[in-house]
């Protein structure tokens, strides 16, 4: 304030007009920090291995039993009963998917360990459960749709092939997650009997440097995108929601050899099967 009348003071001695005060401006809205999502992680803006992305967020974590079961219990349409109506199936009824937990528009969303063993999730009076000892393990066996149902209902999605390349590599086009270190069994679960699943905390050091865990080994995990081929393009249909078609997993589960950054031929996907080697993690725009 003292500036201003100094300087209105000098301009009236030397004969000028007294200028109109400029207001202050305003702070500017982008400086103004966002909170991020709970439990999610910021991937910046930028150019990475399959092209240029907008500023996302991701899981820190892959989804657990325990978060997955939780959610499954306060949802309304989720049909809780063994025994699908052929009638409203169009695909080969098997008995695991015809005891498939529906939705009301008869869309399979999970299995349980009644009908299928490599489930983790129990039914019991009406409800579902957690099989002991496996509530932070990620959560196996959600049909894609039920993974995309889970996601929409934090107010997410599931991520793109290329976002998970983005998390995983990151601009500088990284090896793997943390770095360029060998891959070992302190950063990754992999190499052990069939099915068996760790804590998705259990490997702190396999972490990328952005705070996201998991991201290799464990389990494979669900994306967005169509199984398609590379260069990826996000407008080439590849992101049709409609489709029935095989999605793209990534992220490696059991075989070592697919614990890569760039791995992305899977196993079975099909997106109206339950899978023990297929989880998922969530993402959310910026």
């Amino acid at each position: 304030m003292n500036k201003l009348i100094y300087v209105l003071a000098m301009l009236a001695v030397a004969g000028c007009a007294t200028p109109e005060p400029v207001a202050e401006p305003e702070p500017s809205r982008s400086s103004v920090p966002v909170p991020v999502p709970e439990g999610m992680v910021l991937i910046p803006a930028g150019t990475y291995t399959l092209g240029a992305l907008n500023a996302f967020y991701i899981d820190a974590y892959p989804v657990t039993t325990r978060q997955f079961v939780d959610w499954a219990n306060s949802q309304t349409d989720l049909v809780n009963a063994r025994g699908g109506d052929p009638r409203r199936w169009d695909g080969p009824l098997h008995p695991i998917e015809r005891d498939a937990v529906r939705d009301r528009d008869a869309r399979e969303i999970f299995t349980t360990d009644d009908s299928d063993d490599d489930s983790r999730i129990l039914r019991r009076d009406g409800r579902f459960a957690v099989e002991q000892g496996f509530g932070d393990h990620p959560v196996t066996e959600v049909y894609w749709w039920g993974a995309v149902r889970y996601c929409e209902g934090r107010g997410g999605r599931l991520p793109t092939e290329a976002e998970w390349e983005a998390a995983v590599r990151g601009t500088e086009g990284r090896p793997f997650p943390w770095g360029s270190a060998p891959l070992d069994k302190s950063r990754a679960q992999y190499g052990e009997s069939y099915g068996e699943t760790s804590a998705v905390t259990a490997h702190p050091a396999g972490a990328s440097p952005e705070g996201v865990h998991d991201l290799l080994g464990n389990l494979y995990s669900w994306t967005s995108s169509l199984d398609r081929p590379l260069p990826y393009r996000v407008d080439d249909g590849r992101e049709d929601r409609a489709s029935l078609a095989a999605r793209i997993t990534r992220g490696g589960a059991h075989d070592e050899s697919t614990l890569s950054a760039t791995d992305r031929d899977g196993y079975s996907r099909d997106p109206f099967a339950g899978h023990h080697h297929i989880g998922f993690r969530c993402a959310a725009n910026a």
